[in-house]
């Protein structure tokens, strides 16, 4: 118990200078864009959203690293045009400050999946800096409530694939990156392609192609997704069913070897049960041999509205993850989750975050240990 207690004591010391400097940046950063988003005309908009993050890990004595805390403050401003109803240009733009502890985390999955630093340059091995996406949409109106709309230029395949109503942003939900979306498909972000998303009553059909870099090989891969969902109303609430298959054409593997293709069916869903408890699950498989981390993975968690204690806005998220079936130098991933979010007005909020990280190697040292976050966040 004295080892524990001293252990807790170094480690707080370790970190309290540098979470009261991050919280006072932190805290002036936010205020001063706490603001609207801005309509610059009846057709132009400004909007975004501003994040930092503070993350302290505590490793296992068995782990390969240290414990300690980093920072990171993305910034993500975005640009609309509306020339007509039916037509859309969009323009994002992305910067960060640190890494957070994506540099020196021993863990497989990184803590944080926004887009930090070393996100924002040379984007997606595309040689680009700082433009993440621009498009251009245009909806086909059709009888009754249908429509299509047809995207083309950079842009982000996970706009369109993969979705979910609970575990899909990494800003304002589950930092954990694995509970955003399924991490044994490799969804390609802001690169070039086009998507089409036909809305027809409870279906929604959508189709994603993209001439994608990548960070290992100066060849290019060619990306497609295809999902279907369908949205259920119920007297508990609204659900959505989703399935996904997607597929990679010529594609460098994570052993190195370039190989032809490499598919992987995904299931997500998310169901409200009433007014204040929502739940979700996520699974995808591997549907090929290809060397990979994980061939299956099985993500889910609740989400509670903060209407039973007085607070509407807020919310708690709880989530387990569990990994494995690859073939290269990881066994298994465990994973679990667990924020407070607290929100101070329609524009600005705080989160509190604990991460349980568990990895299983074949050669290496495995890695065990908590991540504590504490994330601010702007959505203007």
């Amino acid at each position: 118990m004295y080892c524990l207690m001293q252990s807790l004591s170094n480690f707080t010391s370790m970190t309290r200078s540098c979470v009261n400097c991050y919280l006072m940046f932190t805290v002036a950063l936010v205020s001063v864009m706490s603001v609207d988003a801005q309509e610059i005309t009846d057709k132009l908009s400004l909007n975004g959203v501003l994040s930092g993050a503070l993350q302290c890990q505590q490793l296992s004595a068995s782990s390969d690293g240290e414990d300690t805390c980093k920072a990171g403050v993305p910034f993500q401003p975005e640009l609309t045009y509306r020339p007509s109803r039916v037509d859309i240009l969009f323009l994002k733009l992305g910067f960060a400050a640190g890494n957070g502890l994506n540099d020196v985390s021993p863990f497989n999955i990184s803590p944080w999946g926004a887009d930090l630093h070393d996100d924002v340059i040379n984007v997606s091995g595309s040689g680009r800096n700082y433009l993440l996406e621009a498009w251009y949409v245009h909806v086909f109106e059709m009888a009754g409530d249908q429509s299509i709309s047809l995207t083309l230029g950079i842009i982000d395949a996970t706009s369109f694939l993969d979705q979910n109503a609970y575990a899909n942003d990494e800003y304002n939900q589950f930092m954990n990156p694995a509970l955003s979306n399924s991490p044994n498909a490799i969804f390609p972000s802001y690169d070039l392609g086009v998507a089409t998303v036909w809305h027809m009553d409870q279906w929604t059909f959508s189709g994603v192609l993209m001439d994608v870099h990548q960070l290992t090989s100066p060849d290019k891969y060619t990306f497609y997704g295809i999902q279907a969902r369908y949205t259920l109303e119920t007297t508990l609430g609204t659900g959505h069913y989703r399935i996904l298959l997607n597929a990679d054409r010529d594609f460098v593997d994570e052993a190195g070897a370039s190989k032809q293709r490499n598919d992987i069916l995904i299931v997500s869903i998310d169901q409200q049960f009433g007014d204040s408890i929502g739940a979700f699950t996520r699974m995808g498989w591997r549907l090929d041999d290809l060397p990979i981390n994980y061939r299956e993975v099985y993500t889910g968690g609740i989400d509670i509205s903060g209407l039973g204690w007085g607070r509407l806005l807020d919310n708690i998220g709880i989530a387990l993850g569990y990994m494995y079936g690859g073939n290269t130098r990881i066994i298994r991933t465990r994973l679990a989750e667990a924020y407070y979010r607290m929100v101070i007005n329609p524009r600005l909020a705080f989160t509190a975050d604990i991460q349980y990280m568990d990895d299983q190697y074949y050669s290496i040292p495995d890695a065990e240990g908590m991540i504590y976050s504490l994330r601010a966040t702007v959505n203007f």
